[in-house]
């Protein structure tokens, strides 16, 4: 059945249209499992597919397409969290065509893959709360990092030794650096939970002199989401659990870059910052 069949968009204001999303949402959400896609969502809305997708783009902030994908992904987590029925079992009960189109579309909208989600959920999706708490969208500006590298496979106590060096080296060129410019930086491609790049240093500005054997690094400018970690001793490989098996999905937050940086609070207080780059526009005025 056509829901809006023969009204013109141009004549349709804005509430009309955000009743015609909101009405094609409530009919696509009841059929997630199903073999549905944007041409069966603009036909129930009336519209030729062009103008559905312009329509719901301009209300909903993103293309039906990614909406859809979306709330799949989001459903997916939910069973993983609640149950313990198989992987491929949610994928095809979600709407995915297979594992593998699943896997994909979930690693991009959380950072984890199913697997990797579910465990970090535990038994019956119960697990202690991380303590992280989320301050909101901040711009990040590209900078320039002063600092040393090395590759991280399996051994989670490799920035912590990293940390070590630098601090010995500044010590020993002379070298005092203000705390609040202090940075970590992992870098990755593909898996960061099988290998990453973790740089530890501080930001370099103009003219200053760069320490031996430290290298320079450039980080892009970044629309980011940022997290504030108490206790990043005791928590902080539950926090990103949190962060990108939670938070981000929860936000509908996708990645927007293979990286993501550990500060000092600005404010002085205990623990770190963690700002994670989103998909998003800086505006103007935010760098």
């Amino acid at each position: 059945m056509l829901l809006f069949a023969g009204r013109p968009l141009h004549a349709a204001g804005m509430r009309a249209n955000r009743q015609i999303i909101e009405e094609v949402m409530r009919w696509a959400e009841e059929r997630l499992a199903d073999d549905l896609g944007v041409p069966a969502m603009a036909e129930r809305a009336g519209y030729a597919e062009a103008h559905f997708s312009r329509l719901f783009s301009a209300v909903a902030g993103e293309s039906p397409a990614c909406w859809l994908t979306g709330r799949r992904v989001a459903r997916a987590a939910e069973r993983l969290r609640s149950s313990k029925v198989h992987v491929f079992d949610i994928a095809l009960d979600c709407g995915f065509a297979d594992a593998t189109t699943f896997a994909r579309a979930f690693r991009r909208r959380t950072g984890l893959s199913p697997s990797a989600y579910r465990r970090a959920a535990g038994v019956g999706g119960q697990r202690p709360a991380a303590p992280v708490r989320d301050m909101g969208t901040v711009a990040s500006p590209a900078f320039r990092l002063c600092g040393l590298t090395v590759e991280v496979a399996a051994d989670p106590a490799a920035p912590a030794a990293l940390w070590q060096a630098a601090r010995r080296h500044l010590a020993e060129a002379g070298q005092r650096i203000d705390p609040k410019d202090l940075r970590q930086v992992a870098f990755w491609r593909g898996d960061p939970q099988v290998r990453y790049t973790c740089a530890v240093g501080f930001v370099c500005r103009d003219g200053e002199g760069l320490p031996l054997p430290f290298a320079l690094l450039s980080v892009p400018a970044a629309l980011c989401r940022r997290f504030v970690i108490e206790r990043p001793g005791e928590t902080l490989a539950a926090a990103y659990q949190t962060i990108y098996g939670d938070l981000l999905p929860a936000a509908g937050d996708r990645l927007a870059a293979d990286f993501v940086i550990e500060r000092p609070r600005p404010d002085g207080g205990e623990g770190i910052e963690i700002w994670v780059p989103i998909v998003g526009m800086i505006e103007p005025g935010q760098l």
